[in-house]
């Protein structure tokens, strides 16, 4: 497909691109001065969003999230579909994963604007209530295993614009924080009253026609940037698979598959082979993946240029029906991100078969949901990890990685402080987390909470806890999460599967230990300087303990094929067992030199196997790989890895 010659001059089209954009940052601005809750003005958890009169995205600031944003232009094409008259005196709310949607906290407000009698734009400000309902305080959680315990659903529900009606009585009157919700709420609806004058006045400057065709234009450049970047990729299937740790009634792990195939200026990402849909939190509705295939493709072949619609064209997602990438009713899809970074890893996998020399370490690869709630308060803490390294150098600590948009590393302690019944006893980098490697993975945080009052309770929904984010060409993966609760000096799991955990009751003086993962490393640790090391050991990233991980290299072994295995185990010969202390159910690592690790588990020991030696499903992608790894054995005895 060509895209349409120029309706107008690119002089003209790139200034009311950037006008456009303009009205999207002033609509954040004003939102995180106005908003009342923390998760707004300190954690920046809301994105702003102009979409055309079709329901085409056409403007984002950049700052943005993705996760919000490219479902955004689904979920309004489905409102238009689903409302054949929206007048500009009404507007829609929206949060139902199952139709466009994210998971149920994030509520999308969508306002339809008409100039000169005209449908024009969509003005959508998507934000994180801090409670929806549900089954624990901030309604997000581990336990959950149907979507009504996660909150109340929104599927295109139309309003009269000014918000005042019995159905938002109904919706405040069963969600925690009630105040706080509706002053948000008020703010939003505040914001995009600005925002629709803005256009008015961009419309008259311009002319509504103009301003329509220019729109048209950078819908097209959108198209022609990304296929220029696509037919720079060599033809063919690259395929790879990323893990999500599971829950306590789901199997372990949970993968998400996916094949691209480049064809000249054309991608397409199928998922078929991922997990079927689970009884946990672990489900993310149709607009996920697709945003994960756009986010990875973008930053990594395009990383200039606005995110428009026009960027979708060139890109065809196919997914399995019921699936953890396509779930339906009832699946609770809290940990949406959950899914999305597994998805992440595995784009990221797929393609850096094919730009090797492009490939990062991966992220974190959870949002690290840690709620604790009480009489009158719910605190929300998404403790960030390290990211990636990559082939220029270390990944960086504790912030936000490049698929997450600007949300913020973790909140202030002097905030929390000041309104919560809580005390920060410690908020400092997490040693030793971060992927050795020639280039060393980012460290995560540690973050101690006190609980100074009584009745509290903690509800966790964490991914990476178990498989850990891995290292590619080499290097290897960062430490996983770890959440525990302190009490009367004894570190204690708050729930039955590590990272997840709902209404756990904690006590006054109890401490909550947050721990995020580190990013995967780049290449060979052996490779990496020595004053690089002695850096590290300035600095706290590693401690004289830590260096062996760069000192000891890993052992080699001999990879054979077996049709008989899944693609996600293996066997392992009796003295690798041996060497590195493995069992059945113990997560081991494969190291390519040349792209991303690949990570397999261990279905059983060949006792009369001799030499090291690892058999493989004929399914696995291992290029050159030799080195193995011992990540977890949490399939044995399913404790938490014992890790730093």
């Amino acid at each position: 497909m060509t895209p349409s010659p120029r309706r107008v001059d690119l002089a003209t089209s790139a200034v009311v691109g950037e006008a456009l954009r303009a009205v999207v940052r002033e609509m954040r601005r004003a939102i995180v001065k106005s908003a009342y809750s923390s998760i707004i003005y300190e954690g920046y958890d809301f994105s702003c969003v102009l979409l055309d009169g079709q329901g085409r995205l056409v403007a984002e600031s950049g700052e943005d999230h993705p996760f919000h944003i490219v479902p955004v232009a689904i979920a309004v094409d489905e409102a238009l579909k689903r409302h054949a008259v929206l007048r500009d005196d009404e507007m829609v709310l929206h949060n139902d994963p199952y139709t466009g949607g994210t998971h149920l906290n994030d509520i999308a407000v969508i306002q339809p604007v008409s100039i000169d009698g005209v449908r024009t734009f969509h003005i959508v400000v998507r934000s994180h209530w801090g409670d929806v309902g549900g089954m624990s305080p901030g309604s997000l959680n581990g336990a959950a295993e149907e979507v009504l315990q996660e909150g109340l659903r929104l599927d295109y529900i139309k309003l009269p614009r000014e918000g005042r009606s019995e159905v938002m009585r109904l919706i405040f009157d069963n969600v925690r924080v009630t105040e706080e919700a509706l002053a948000d709420f008020r703010s939003v609806l505040g914001v995009i009253r600005v925002a629709e004058r803005r256009l008015k006045e961009l419309a008259r400057t311009h002319g509504a026609r103009t301003l329509r065709d220019a729109m048209e234009d950078l819908l097209d450049i959108g198209e022609r940037r990304i296929r220029a970047a696509i037919r720079g990729l060599a033809d063919g299937d690259y395929a790879h698979v990323g893990y999500l740790d599971g829950a306590a009634r789901t199997p372990h792990p949970l993968r998400v598959k996916v094949r691209l195939t480049v064809a000249g200026d054309h991608l397409t990402a199928d998922f078929h082979g991922s997990s079927p849909q689970a009884p946990a939190p672990l489900n993310a509705g149709p607009a996920i993946a697709r945003t994960s295939v756009l986010t990875v493709v973008k930053s990594f072949l395009d990383p200039d240029g606005a995110v428009t619609s026009g960027t979708l064209r060139a890109i065809d997602v196919a997914l399995p029906p019921r699936s953890i990438v396509n779930a339906a009713y009832p699946a609770p899809c809290g940990g949406l991100n959950e899914v999305r970074f597994a998805c992440d890893a595995a784009v990221m996998g797929a393609l850096g078969a094919a730009i090797p020399d492009r490939m990062t370490g991966d992220v974190r690869g959870t949002s690290n949901h840690a709620y604790i709630g009480g009489d009158g308060f719910i605190f929300y803490e998404y403790p960030s990890g390290g990211t990636g390294a990559w082939a220029s150098g270390d990944g960086n600590p504790a912030v936000r990685a490049f698929n997450e948009g600007e949300n913020v590393s973790i909140q202030s302690a002097e905030v929390v402080e000041a309104i919560y019944p809580l005390r920060i006893l410690r908020s400092g980098i997490r040693a030793d987390s971060g992927g050795p490697g020639r280039h060393r993975g980012g460290v995560g945080l540690r973050r101690d909470v006190q609980v100074l009052t009584r009745g509290a309770r903690l509800s966790l929904l964490s991914d990476r806890n178990v498989v850990p984010p891995a290292g590619v060409c080499g290097g290897r993966s960062g430490a996983p999460n770890r959440f525990s609760v302190i009490r009367d000096g004894r570190e204690i799991a708050p729930g039955d599967f590590p990272g997840k955990a709902a209404n756990f009751p904690l006590e006054r003086g109890d401490v909550v230990r947050m721990r995020s993962s580190g990013g995967g490393g780049w290449g060979d640790p052996a490779e990496r300087p020595p004053e690089a090391l002695e850096a590290d050991l300035a600095d706290g990233y590693v401690t004289p303990e830590g260096l062996a991980a760069w000192r000891s290299p890993a052992p080699e072994a001999a990879l054979i094929r077996d049709g008989d295995l899944d693609e996600a185990d293996c066997r392992v010969s009796a003295d690798l067992a041996a060497e590195l202390d493995l069992d059945a159910g113990d997560l081991i690592e494969l190291l390519a030199p040349s792209g991303p690790s690949i990570r397999v588990w261990v279905r059983g020991v060949d006792r009369d196997a001799s030499g090291l030696a690892v058999r493989l499903s004929a399914e696995v992608r291992v290029a050159d790989a030799r080195r193995v790894v011992r990540l977890s054995s949490f399939g044995r005895g399913r404790t938490a890895p014992d890790l730093p």
